[in-house]
């Protein structure tokens, strides 16, 4: 169901309902929602320079329209635009008498059905831009509406008859009035985009112009715009005559936003007309969940097809499984093969004592003398430090007791160039208590250390390569007393 337009075009009331129109020359009762578009009989609209609050714009007004003589009663100001320039605003208006804005009012909230007010003037600026204007043809009045960069520009003329050559008189001067507007004003958009709204212009006849494209022509030809005629169409009336009528554009320019019903007829009217929409979205979303619906129960049956071809195929391993569980058992002497390769993993990670011991005797030649070379096994972590100081190991460590030889080497230097030299050949040594601290009392000289493997180094590794690991754990003795 279509929605419908009206126009109030001087005392005359214009009720679009597709390609038809009807007159009325009091206010019609719609019988369907309908967007209302008021000029209110003729109601002041204009532009005005004011300074201050844009909040006392209304009384400074009306103030400056009594004073002028323009409203001589009680009159309510409809603001359609404030616009900051300089220290003061500019405020787009229209002045209607309080009664026939009563009247009026009353008679769009008392309609059978959802009726949108807008003011003709509110119309006009919703459908600019900054450097568009718009041309409206209404019966003998024309009204031309431009905003400019910086700047607004309202002018309305009203003919003194229907007649075309007093229309084409006050299109020509209303051109010109606009042209000097435009002159006069400071830092404007250029060029500026025109359009001409004719409301309703009756055919003229076989062979003869229609009457709003010789105004259009006179306009621009007065004014120096170039002016373009809005997209329109034809209607008839209910005895058949023909029109042209910019009615769709005006229709497509108004909205609820601009309108001066309270919020909950708004809301009402915009339901009205989404009814359509929100009717085709429902069956289309209901098509879509039906193909959805069907989709997803051919994809539930692929998945469940696919579900018991897996089951199956794990019966299938489970069964082999099971056949070969009776086939797997552990070799025997399993666990001693464990042992051995944990101890050669141990070895490996530890010192060769062979090649160690080679490296600590050439290390101690004419410094110390070596007493015993033996191998200290790694223990285990959280284990209780063994007597004797030993640290905590996590690998196979190479201990040396050795005594200082005091017939040889630098005295007191001794014992730092035999560990200096065991550093350079790839160990870390760690200082241990002498296991026998009897014998080092008595004796002197006496020292012991645990020799770890430090970490690789390019030079050290080039100076000693890596020995494989022989031999076993069992504990490496040198005679006590042996020199290198």
């Amino acid at each position: 169901m279509s929605l419908l337009f009206a126009v109030q075009q001087q005392h005359t009331w214009l009720t679009f309902d597709g390609g038809h129109i009807s007159r009325s020359d009091v206010r019609p009762r719609l019988q369907r929602a309908a967007m209302a578009v008021a000029d209110f009989e003729g109601a002041v609209s204009n532009v005005i320079s004011l300074e201050g609050s844009p909040a006392h714009a209304v009384a400074l007004i009306e103030r400056r329209l009594r004073s002028d003589g323009l409203v001589d009663g009680e009159a309510k100001i409809l603001i359609h635009k404030t616009r900051t320039v300089g220290a003061g605003y500019q405020t787009l208006y229209t002045a209607v008498p309080l009664e026939t804005w009563q009247q009026t009012y009353a008679w769009a909230e008392a309609q059978p059905d959802h009726c949108l007010l807008v003011p003709i003037t509110s119309l006009l600026f919703n459908a600019l831009k900054p450097g568009q204007a718009v041309v409206l043809q209404s019966g003998r009045q024309l009204s031309v509406l431009a905003m400019l960069k910086h700047d607004m520009v309202y002018r309305s003329s009203l003919a003194y008859s229907d007649h075309p050559d007093d229309l084409a008189m006050t299109a020509g001067a209303l051109a010109e009035q606009v042209a000097d507007d435009l002159a006069r004003g400071e830092d404007n958009l250029e060029p500026l985009d025109v359009k001409w709204c004719p409301l309703l212009v009756s055919h003229p006849g076989e062979g003869q112009p229609w009457l709003d494209d010789t105004l259009r022509e006179i306009f621009s030809a007065r004014s120096g715009l170039a002016v373009a005629t809005v997209p329109v169409r034809r209607v008839l009336d209910g005895e058949g005559r023909e029109y042209r009528s910019g009615a769709a554009w005006m229709e497509r320019a108004a909205s609820a936003g601009i309108s001066v019903n309270p919020g909950g007829s708004r809301i009402a009217y915009l339901a009205e007309w989404a009814l359509p929409w929100a009717s085709a979205a429902s069956l289309v979303f209901a098509l879509v969940l039906g193909a959805l619906g069907a989709r997803w129960t051919l994809s539930a049956h692929e998945a469940n097809q696919r579900a018991e071809a897996i089951d199956a195929r794990i019966g299938q391993i489970d069964a082999h499984v099971q056949s070969m569980a009776a086939e797997a058992t552990v070799p025997d002497r399993f666990g001693q093969v464990l042992q051995f390769i944990d101890r050669a993993r141990t070895l490996q990670q530890g010192i060769d004592p062979v090649a160690g011991m080679g490296l600590v005797q050439a290390a101690a030649a004419g410094q110390v003398r070596i007493l015993r070379v033996r191998v200290e096994e790694p223990v285990a972590p959280g284990a209780p430090v063994p007597t004797g100081g030993v640290p905590d190991l996590r690998e196979p460590t190479l201990r040396v007791d050795a005594v200082v030889d005091a017939g040889r080497g630098t005295p007191g230097m001794q014992i730092p160039t035999f560990v200096e030299r065991l550093r350079r050949a790839g160990f870390d040594p760690v200082s241990l208590d002498p296991q026998n601290a009897a014998a080092s009392r008595s004796a002197g000289g006496f020292f012991s250390y645990l020799l770890k493997r430090a970490a690789p180094a390019p030079a050290a590794t080039a100076a000693m390569p890596a020995v494989p690991v022989a031999g076993n754990a069992a504990e490496l003795a040198a005679v006590a007393g042996a020199t290198p």
